[in-house]
């Protein structure tokens, strides 16, 4: 590639080789026309997404020059030079990290591990070939828990080099399973969770009485009891037993949802609010 000024082009093969960013300055000259002056927004917008990369930056300049600055969707579309320079990043890569990398990019800036699999429908252990070489490759990056695109730029050349058809329906799958996703989270939200037991030994050095004697002094609730179902009296034994609804959902082949369902509806016909409460409408006798 020709350079106007061919000791910044040299610069840029010295900082590329060595993975370092370029210097405010030098971005400037690098993108500028005329030189020191990057007057278009868009292409500011651009030149801030690369974030100093020289690679990215030159392919920038170029694409510019060639193609010009086209308007995307609330900013400057990336030139194709900026999109071809990212696939070739890939070259002799797993045939499918391209494919993974444009997932990744439809998920957002950054995405979870899970929503990746759950899109692709591919688990991690398959996932790994492809993942590593994006890594590698300083396409993506380990942000805490979630994988992220290192570069703003690479992030939007991926985006925009998808055919808008497969862009939308990339999109409508994405939003899917995040709709499935919170509804999830919203049930187990939900669900009443079993409350903490303190260790025998913190019981005892705080004198709290041990569970099988606290249900020794349990009052019966008598007519509240008896006004039970069999499925009721069997999911409340088990709860003064100590089980959550997972456990107790597995011992009487209920599923969780409906072992949920049916506390609530203890929890509303006795006028309590937690699984203390409805262990205290437990027979001891039941309990043991």
């Amino acid at each position: 590639m020709a350079y106007e000024n061919e000791q910044l082009s040299q610069m840029v093969g010295a900082l590329a080789e060595a993975g370092r960013p370029l210097s405010g300055g030098a971005v400037g000259r690098l993108v500028a026309d005329p030189p020191g002056v990057v007057a278009d927004p868009a292409v500011r917008l651009l030149v801030a997404a690369a974030a100093g990369d020289p690679l990215l930056l030159a392919a920038l300049r170029e694409g510019i020059r060639v193609e010009g600055v086209t308007d995307g969707p609330g900013r400057a579309r990336t030139p194709k030079r900026v999109q071809e320079l990212v696939r070739a990043t890939l070259r002799g890569a797993p045939t499918g990290s391209w494919q993974l990398l444009r997932v990744a990019a439809v998920l957002g800036r950054s995405c979870q591990l899970a929503e990746l699999t759950a899109l692709t429908r591919r688990n991690t252990a398959q996932l790994l070939p492809d993942l590593d070489a994006l890594l590698d490759a300083g396409l993506l990056d380990w942000v805490g828990d979630d994988l992220a695109f290192r570069h703003e730029l690479v992030w939007w050349a991926v985006l925009d080099a998808l055919p808008p058809a497969v862009r939308q329906a990339l999109r409508v799958d994405r939003d899917r399973l995040r709709r499935r996703r919170a509804v999830t989270r919203a049930s187990r939200a939900a669900e009443p969770s079993a409350e903490p037991v303190a260790p025998a030994d913190l019981r005892r050095r705080i004198g709290l009485r041990s569970a099988p004697a606290a249900r020794e002094h349990r009052p019966d609730a008598g007519g509240a009891w008896e006004s039970f179902s069999g499925v009721e009296r069997a999911i409340a034994r088990l709860v003064a037993e100590g089980m959550t609804n997972r456990q107790i959902a597995t011992r009487v082949r209920l599923s969780p949802h409906t072992v949920n369902y049916h506390l609530r509806g203890l929890f509303r016909r006795l006028g309590i609010s937690s699984r203390a409460e409805l262990v205290r409408h437990v027979p001891v006798s039941s309990a043991a």
